[in-house]
């Protein structure tokens, strides 16, 4: 794993399908009428949960192993719109155990509606200076340690 460093940004990009929400809402239990029954617009809502999972995809990539995520979900997100999520390093400092304890900053936007083109996994470092417009849905500070 390469070395982490602060301003560093990573992003994943994810578009939303009836289908993920049906996945989710059978694994979670989270299956109440508003992500299981389209609205007026044949649109479903995502669960926060699974909108979320787009900071654990990016966790991943880095083998961060999570302590602590405080999520803000500030509007809501419907199958179809397309999604940006970037985590940006606010801190990695040495850990005492080895390794380097994370904290990042964390924006969801919606970048499009009904855009049904897929899925497309981008989890990779960008400058900080290309942050996508949109809405932002979501917003988070994330904590972790990368073991070496």
């Amino acid at each position: 794993m390469p070395a982490i460093e602060v301003g560093e940004t990573f992003t994943e990009t994810r578009t939303f399908r009836p289908e993920d929400v049906d996945q989710f809402a059978a694994l979670s239990g989270d299956d109440q009428p508003r992500h299981t029954e389209p609205d007026g617009d044949g649109r479903r809502m995502v669960q926060g949960l699974l909108t979320a999972s787009l900071l654990t995809s990016i966790g991943g990539d880095l083998e961060v192993l999570a302590s602590r995520m405080d999520l803000q979900f500030q509007r809501p997100v419907y199958t179809g719109e397309t999604l940006v999520c970037e985590l940006t390093v606010v801190s990695a400092d040495p850990h005492t155990d080895g390794g380097v304890a994370l904290v990042g900053d964390v924006a969801v936007r919606r970048v499009n509606r009904d855009d049904d083109s897929g899925q497309a996994d981008t989890a990779a470092p960008n400058s900080a200076d290309s942050a996508p417009a949109g809405t932002v849905v979501l917003e988070a500070t994330v904590e972790g340690l990368i073991r070496e």
